[in-house]
């Protein structure tokens, strides 16, 4: 699941044409929180609700839509 919402979080980070560090600036976060999630890492749900609202995301949806990608993958 780690994974998957990495590969979540760098497909919308991608469509805003946004690099990592820009991303995490306007997330007010270290660069290595997004780097480490993209990788797929464990990263906070304080993080992923940031990421989620930066995106205009309900964090449930966020979750879902990496969800999806997990069950698409089997």
């Amino acid at each position: 699941m780690a994974q998957a919402i990495g590969a979540e979080l760098t497909d919308l980070r991608r469509s805003k044409k946004l690099s990592q560090q820009k991303l995490a600036d306007r997330l007010d976060y270290d660069v290595s929180h997004v780097r480490q999630t993209e990788m797929g890492g464990n990263p906070t749900l304080e993080f992923l609700n940031a990421v989620a609202t930066f995106f205009s995301l309900k964090l449930s949806d966020f979750i879902d839509r990496a969800e999806l990608r997990v069950i698409s993958a089997h």
